[in-house]
């Protein structure tokens, strides 16, 4: 806690702001999560049906992820935070205050196209704005900021809308579940006010046409970063997205029970993330990052076969935790291996083909959940995970030996053979 403390005190007043406007905006995004698909289901909608709008989501991000990559490698990041995070805020309240199907679509697809600004930038501003030796403890403190945000989004959003049900004049279930998605979309409305007072931080001119912009990209690094990452969106989508349901379908669990399931989540992810950096000290960020997606695969199975409640919660936070702990690691592991002048372009080609597939696995999900249960999506998400730790340990392997000190690898070895 100490050396987070000292970090913390070394980095400039742009990232001191990013990270107080990212982590309430992550909070105002988990409320809106947890929530909307419980009203989804209220307002009659099917696992199908809500696993397509939450697959429109992720197209949004997907369709924007490259145009925006181009717009911040040419402007100041600062005026494009503030107006996509405007815009997102205002099309998520017309998105809950219209019960039209076309209406629920649209406009959650331009909220998303404006947040994929947002998450596209987070990287590359922490590169400009920091030095080699802050970016370990900064990309993970921006996760700990971001897991602890949620975890308070989720453990106050199970009980908004009790709380609005005590102070309201309505008792409509689906009104009372309307005003709470409007606190959160106020909430992700508040970090434009923190970005007002970024500074601008210089950036390099480059002229090149569009043409150049894409030829002369290192396409043989960054096709080799997308492709294990497009393994994680596939398994991701048939599961993560419906996991409230789950919870509230199998155990039949209230709004407030799963609002405390998912806190606890983050309290575990947020623990997790909190001492990577102690486990970085003594491996390297491939070795750290196969670990943990490996080690998840048997929770991340037995979440489908178990019927049990407290196991399956038990094997639901491991698992979390594990697969988020290497998050930051695989986000500084990217950047690094690509140019500095590519790092937006890397990121938002990342991103772009990430939701792409995410858009599809999550709406073949809903399709599956819907026609044969959750259990298949659970054993088609383990095998997945396999394979993006096959594709890293191919395509990186040797470069990651060439990182490692040679008293670490003697210790790995020796861990192995015992």
């Amino acid at each position: 806690m100490k050396t987070y403390l000292n970090t913390f005190k070394t980095f400039n007043s742009n990232v001191k702001l990013f990270l107080i406007g990212n982590a309430i905006s992550s909070m105002g995004v988990a409320i809106y999560g947890l929530l909307f698909n419980l009203y989804l289901k209220n307002l009659g909608l099917g696992e199908a049906m809500i696993g397509k709008l939450i697959s429109n989501t992720s197209f949004g991000i997907a369709l924007t992820a490259i145009p925006a990559a181009f717009l911040i490698e040419r402007f100041h990041v600062k005026h494009l935070l503030i107006f996509a995070m405007t815009l997102s805020s205002l099309f998520y309240g017309i998105q809950v205050l219209s019960h039209s199907h076309e209406y629920l679509f649209s406009f959650g697809l331009l909220a998303s196209m404006c947040m994929a600004i947002f998450n596209i930038s987070i990287a590359p501003f922490y590169l400009r704005n920091s030095t080699p030796e802050q970016r370990m403890y900064l990309f993970t403190m921006n996760s700990c900021l971001g897991i602890f945000a949620q975890f308070a989004g989720y453990l106050i959003g199970g009980f908004i809308p009790s709380l609005i049900k005590m102070i309201s004049v309505t008792s409509d279930v689906l009104e009372v579940y309307k005003m709470s998605l409007l606190v959160s979309v106020f909430m992700i409305f508040i970090p434009s006010i923190f970005f007002l007072r970024i500074t601008k931080v210089p950036i390099p001119k480059v002229k090149r046409d569009l043409f150049k912009s894409i030829t002369e990209r290192d396409w043989r690094v960054i096709s080799k970063l997308t492709l294990p990452k497009l393994c994680l969106a596939f398994g991701a989508g048939l599961v993560i997205p419906f996991m409230n349901i789950y919870l509230k379908d199998k155990f039949n669990l209230s709004a407030e029970e799963i609002g405390l399931v998912f806190a606890g989540l983050q309290f575990f992810i947020f623990v997790g993330i909190f001492v990577t950096p102690w486990f970085m000290q003594r491996t390297t960020q491939l070795r750290f990052i196969l670990l943990t997606s490996i080690v998840s695969i048997p929770f991340m199975v037995s979440m489908g076969v178990l019927g049990n409640l407290g196991m399956v919660l038990s094997c639901f936070f491991a698992r979390g935790m594990l697969m988020n702990m290497s998050s930051p690691i695989t986000s500084m592991f990217e950047m690094e291996r690509v140019k500095e002048k590519e790092c937006v372009f890397a990121s938002a080609m990342i991103l772009f083909s990430y939701h792409l597939v995410y858009t599809y696995s999550t709406r073949l999900g809903g399709y599956l959940i819907e026609k044969y249960s959750f259990g298949p999506t659970f054993y088609l998400s383990g095998i997945s995970y396999i394979a993006s730790a096959v594709l890293y340990y191919k395509f990186f392997k040797k470069d990651d030996r060439s990182k490692a000190k040679p008293e670490t690898q003697l210790e790995e070895l020796a861990e192995i053979a015992s």
